[in-house]
């Protein structure tokens, strides 16, 4: 019998030399487009928030936080503001062109214990004006003895 001599199949090498510079490259791609956004902080004093019994985690990506000082300086999104009188619109204007933007949006309060609820409640009131009705009101939570 004869044996047949096929053509012997030759082993395929990839070539391993460029391969560090091609992983250093997308190191450096990712480190260069990657944008870290961090969270601002402000004159708002953690510990004195109000107390809360649950807790539930609101998303990120579509909030849009007031902070209210005991001074009643008012920052919505890091833009400060003060309502001097029910006439003021900036907080209302403000949140229409964010809703129509993004229609998911959630409003977050960060507020200091001691800020008087007249101040909030000029807020919620344009918050209404605006129809942004999904508000949440960060608190401390509240400890378990």
């Amino acid at each position: 019998m004869a044996k047949f001599s096929g053509k012997k199949r030759r082993d395929v090498a990839i070539p391993q030399a460029s391969t560090s510079d091609i992983a250093f490259l997308l190191l450096l791609f990712f480190m260069v487009t990657t944008v870290f956004v961090q969270e601002k902080k402000f004159w708002v004093e953690r510990d004195r928030w109000p107390l809360a019994e649950s807790i539930e985690r609101i998303p990120r990506n579509h909030t849009s936080t007031i902070y209210i000082m005991r001074d009643e300086t008012i920052l919505l999104d890091d833009i400060p503001t003060r309502i001097e009188s029910s006439e003021d619109v900036f907080v209302s204007q403000t949140l229409i062109r964010k809703k129509a933007e993004d229609s998911e949006l959630i409003v977050c309060f960060r507020t200091d214990r001691d800020t008087k609820y007249g101040v909030i409640s000029d807020v919620i009131r344009q918050l209404q004006d605006a129809n942004a009705l999904v508000v949440a009101f960060e608190t401390q939570p509240l400890l378990k003895k």
